[in-house]
């Protein structure tokens, strides 16, 4: 019996041994048919030479603070009602011109008494004034007492004195119902109007925004590496989406294409030759027609007007996000290449390092892309490459 057990167990481990090793055989064959098949893959791709080129760099802005340099509110100086408005949104007015007009009651009422207390004032001089003359006769003739003189003068005196009063009283109320007019502080565009007639208002109420947005301002800072490549007086372009824009009547629209603006770099804040680790940049952005605003937009291009030479690829070329590597290809595969970037200007990328002119990067087709990949290029408005 012990001579068929150790037969039987010696067929089973035979029989385990063959399992497994026929097993191995398999897993190489089918990782060497795998690789094989890696190795004979070919992908139909597009490609560009890597080339120097005439770059104008693009630089976005999350946030743009705009704000203009005249802008001044146009202010109640008393309070009462508005009752006509001269002016409205996006008209063009000059300093001094008639804005609104208030009504105060009280002053009115008080401009009244003011005039009846000058009439009363004046009737009273006309009585002193008679009686001082009066009196002044009969002294002469010794007619008349130098007391009864002197209180005729005194009156006539206090009269006198009654009646400026009235007449200073009259002229400050006077005062008042001028400024009831609120003129325009400065020439300029009425941008915004913040009350409207029949609207009651306090002094010093803000009744409309009067501006110059021919000319808008905005700065940033820069380290002093990239402010060394400008110069004061240098032009670039300002480019705002269609979203970013609020119609003139104020609303919230969508102005559909991207605008753009003429803008130029007005100062570098410390001067150039002045040792810094960063520096602030001033532009002006010429707005003749009045589309943009004082007002902070979420989203705008910086374009520079004159360009410079830089070795570029398409920023398609770039692999993700990191903006740090392109497939490279050469002798008929492919091959992951680590790069260097700078600037981009919307469309191509600066390249710093990684890469000569005349080599060429997939620019379409790069997603699921390996390292080592067999694949056959055609240069975008070119031949194919094989």
């Amino acid at each position: 019996m012990k001579k068929y057990f150790f037969v039987g167990l010696g067929l089973v481990l035979a029989l385990t041994l063959l399992v497994v090793a026929y097993g191995a055989y398999l897993n190489e064959r089918g990782e060497s048919q795998i690789a094989l098949r890696m190795e004979e893959r070919q992908a139909e791709l597009i490609g560009e030479k890597a080339a120097r080129r005439a770059f104008h760099p693009l630089v976005k802005f999350s946030a743009v603070n705009l704000y203009t340099a005249s802008m001044a509110d146009a202010v109640a100086l008393t309070e009462g009602r508005i009752v006509e408005a001269y002016a409205s949104v996006n008209s063009y007015v000059r300093k001094g011109d008639l804005l609104f007009r208030l009504e105060n009651d009280n002053i009115a009422l008080s401009i009244q008494e003011a005039e009846a207390s000058i009439m009363s004032a004046n009737a009273e001089l006309a009585r002193a004034t008679n009686n001082y003359d009066r009196y002044s006769k009969l002294l002469e003739v010794n007619a008349a007492s130098s007391q009864q003189f002197d209180e005729a003068k005194a009156a006539y005196v206090a009269a006198q004195a009654n009646l400026q009063a009235a007449m200073a009283k009259r002229d400050m109320l006077l005062v008042s119902q001028a400024r009831c007019e609120v003129r325009a502080p400065i020439d300029g565009t009425v941008r915004i109007i913040y009350r409207q007639p029949g609207t009651y208002v306090s002094s010093g109420t803000s009744l409309a925004l009067v501006g110059d947005y021919n000319e808008l301002y905005f700065s940033h800072q820069v380290s002093d590496d990239k402010a060394q490549r400008l110069q004061v007086g240098q032009e670039a372009e300002f480019i705002f989406p269609g979203r970013e824009f609020k119609n003139l009547d104020g609303a919230h629209g969508d102005m559909g294409a991207e605008q753009a603006f003429h803008g130029v770099l007005t100062e570098i804040a410390p001067p150039l030759e002045v040792p810094g680790a960063a520096r602030t940049l001033l532009w002006r952005i010429d707005n003749p027609l009045g589309l943009l605003t004082p007002q902070t937009y979420g989203t705008a291009y910086l374009k520079l007007a004159q360009g410079t030479e830089a070795l570029c690829v398409p920023l398609s070329a770039l692999t993700d996000k990191t903006r740090q590597a392109v497939f490279v290809y050469r002798d008929g595969k492919l091959e992951r290449r680590a790069v260097v970037t700078g600037r981009d200007d919307g469309d191509y990328v600066e390249i710093l390092g990684g890469l000569e002119p005349g080599e060429i990067v997939i620019v379409f087709g790069t997603e699921n892309l390996q390292d080592g990949l067999r694949a056959e290029v055609k240069l975008r408005g070119e031949q194919d490459v094989r």
